[in-house]
C-alpha cells in the first residue's frame, strides 16, 4: 500500500469534506435519508484504501472541496484533477429495527457503530457553548430514555450482532448525571450482548464514576479536553472549561488506572490552537497511557467559528505523525481500544502507528 498516498486523501478528506455529484447524491438518498444530515455526529463514513474515514458532505465547504464524489458502474470513486480516480466504500446501512436506534445509529465502519442518544448539552447555552461544536439544540429536543436506547440496541443486536459500540452525546444537565445515564444503559445492553462498548463524556466531578462505568460494562473511556492551553481553552470552550485542566489528568490517571493503559483516549483540535501545544500535550497524555485523537477543525455551518476555516491538511499530516511515534514510542496502538478509537475514521493515529519516517 501507499501509505503517503493514504495518509494525504485522507487528511484531505477529513479536513475539506467531499463535493457530491448532484446525482450521485440525488441516488444515495434513497437508500441513506440521513446521507446530506450536517454536523459531526451524523458525517458519512466510508472505507478508502483499506482505511475508516469520516467526510463532510453537506457543509458549505464541501462544496469547495477539491475532493469530488463520482460515480461509475455502480461503484464510487473520490475524483480529484490531474490525479488517479480511487475507490471509495460506502459503508451498508443498518438493518431496520422500527425504534429509536434507526434514528441514532450510524455505522462508522463495518465494526462500530455510534449514537448519540442525547443532543441536548447543558454548555449549550448563550455565553457556554463550545464554539467548535455545531450541535443545534431545540425547544422539543430532550435525552432519549434509556430504556429506550437498550430496547432499540436489543432489537438492532437480533438482527445483527457484528458491531462494537460507541455512546456518546451532548452532556446532559452535568457530567455526573450523564454518567448515571450512560451507566443505566450499559447495564441495559450488557443483558443481551458482550460487545466492547466506548464511552464518550465530559470527566464527572465525582471519580468515583469512572469504576462504576467499567462495573457496569464499558469497554473503554474517551475524555476530551480538545485545546491544550489552558487559556485558549476558556475562549474556546467558555462553559466546559469550568472542568479544570487538572481534574482532566485526575480522571486520565483514575482511567487508566481502573481500565488499563490504552483503554482511555482523549480528543485533541488541530487547526484551533498551536500545533506544537498539541504534540506537547500529546507527549503528556502518552506518559500516563492515553492515547490521543487528533481531529481536525472544520468549519461546520452552525458553530460559532464558521469564518475561521478548516484545519490545513498539512498541519495535520504533521502533527498525526509526530502522534503516530510518540504512540509507538509508549507502546500504545489504538487497536488495544475497542469502538471509536479502533475505528479511526476521524483521525490519522491508526495510520500513522504502523509508519516508521
Amino acid at each position: 500500500m501507499d501509505c503517503k498516498k493514504l495518509t494525504d486523501i485522507k487528511a484531505g478528506l477529513l479536513c475539506l469534506g467531499v463535493n457530491v455529484d448532484e446525482a450521485v447524491g440525488a441516488e444515495l438518498l434513497k437508500s441513506r435519508p440521513y446521507f446530506y444530515d450536517k454536523g459531526f455526529v451524523h458525517a458519512v463514513n466510508a472505507n478508502i484504501m483499506g482505511s475508516n474515514v469520516c467526510i463532510s458532505v453537506a457543509e458549505r465547504f464541501s462544496g469547495r472541496s477539491p475532493y469530488h464524489l463520482k460515480e461509475k458502474n455502480g461503484a464510487f470513486y473520490i475524483h480529484t484533477e490531474g490525479e488517479e480516480d480511487i475507490r471509495i466504500t460506502l459503508f451498508d446501512d443498518l438493518p431496520k429495527t422500527g425504534t429509536v436506534i434507526d434514528m441514532l445509529a450510524r455505522p462508522h465502519s463495518n465494526h462500530v457503530i455510534s449514537l448519540w442518544p442525547s443532543l441536548v448539552c447543558c454548555y449549550d447555552q448563550p455565553g457556554k457553548k463550545c464554539k467548535f461544536c455545531s450541535i443545534k439544540t431545540t425547544p422539543e429536543q430532550t435525552i432519549v430514555p434509556a430504556e429506550d436506547v437498550v430496547n432499540g440496541l436489543r432489537e438492532l443486536f437480533q438482527l445483527t450482532n457484528r458491531y462494537s459500540i460507541n455512546l456518546g452525546g451532548g452532556t446532559y444537565l452535568n457530567p455526573d448525571h450523564m454518567a448515571e445515564y450512560l451507566i443505566t444503559i450499559i447495564q441495559g445492553v450488557r443483558e443481551f450482548t458482550q460487545t466492547p462498548i466506548s464511552v464518550e463524556l465530559a470527566p464527572p466531578a465525582d471519580l468515583e464514576y469512572i469504576e462504576k462505568l467499567r462495573a457496569a460494562g464499558a469497554s473503554s473511556l474517551i475524555m476530551n479536553l480538545e485545546v491544550a492551553d489552558n487559556e485558549r481553552r476558556k475562549a474556546i470552550c467558555p462553559g466546559k472549561s469550568s472542568i479544570k485542566y487538572e481534574h482532566y489528568y485526575q480522571a486520565y490517571e483514575k482511567g487508566v488506572a481502573v481500565f488499563g493503559r490504552g483503554k482511555i483516549s482523549c480528543v485533541l483540535i488541530a487547526g484551533i490552537q498551536p500545533k506544537e501545544d498539541i504534540v506537547k500535550e500529546c507527549k503528556k497524555l502518552t506518559d500516563i497511557g492515553v492515547i490521543p485523537t487528533i481531529i481536525p477543525f472544520k468549519a461546520m455551518d452552525d458553530c460559532e467559528l464558521k469564518d475561521l476555516g478548516n484545519c490545513d491538511p498539512n498541519e495535520l499530516l504533521w502533527i498525526s505523525a509526530r502522534v503516530g511515534a510518540l504512540l509507538r514510542e509508549k507502546g500504545l496502538s489504538p487497536a488495544m481500544q475497542e469502538g471509536c478509537t479502533k475505528c479511526g475514521g476521524c483521525s490519522l493515529e491508526t495510520n500513522y502507528y504502523d509508519i516508521r519516517e
